[in-house]
């Protein structure tokens, strides 16, 4: 795998809507509607649901997405607002996963997990990779993600995961 794979660059920031405005105005970027993701199964390691509010901008890819700070953990305002990771497609994220972890040293910060035990997308510990965290997001799920980004909605009018 290698950074072509990369679609979208996640920024934490405060406000949401006025980091639309901000992008927007500043870029060009025009944005979706902010949409509440329900994350069933967050492992950061101790496993919780989770309700995050995000956006992507349509143009792209890449794709610039904006990400409220809340709670606690992988997203949390203790971060500071700012880039939070590159995302990229995984075409086979068990077995890159295992790669990356076992032979390479990577750590896993976050992991958001399927109701199969199966990985939705994980997160790196920035640490291991000079200060850039990396979001491995399974490619499966590219063509509904695709659709949020595009139309600002996901199939079945809800984004739970």
């Amino acid at each position: 795998m290698t950074l072509t794979n990369a679609y979208h660059f996640g920024v934490l920031v405060y406000d949401l809507e006025e980091a639309i405005g901000r992008f927007g105005e500043l870029f060009g970027y025009t944005f979706n509607d902010p949409t509440v993701v329900h994350l069933n199964r967050l492992a950061e390691p101790g496993e919780r649901s989770f309700d995050l509010r995000a956006t992507y901008s349509r143009q792209g890819p890449p794709h610039l997405e904006l990400i409220e700070a809340k709670g606690r953990g992988v997203y949390a305002a203790a971060h500071g607002e700012g880039l939070h990771h590159v995302g990229l497609w995984d075409p086979s994220i068990a077995a890159n996963k295992k790669e990356f972890v076992e032979r390479k040293g990577l750590e896993v910060e976050a992991e958001v997990l399927l109701p199969d035990d199966g990985t939705f997308a994980w997160y790196a510990k920035p640490s291991a990779t000079n200060g850039v965290r990396f979001e491995f997001v399974d490619e499966a799920a590219r063509p509904d993600l695709e659709k949020w980004i595009a139309t600002g909605a996901m199939p079945g009018g809800a984004f739970v995961i």
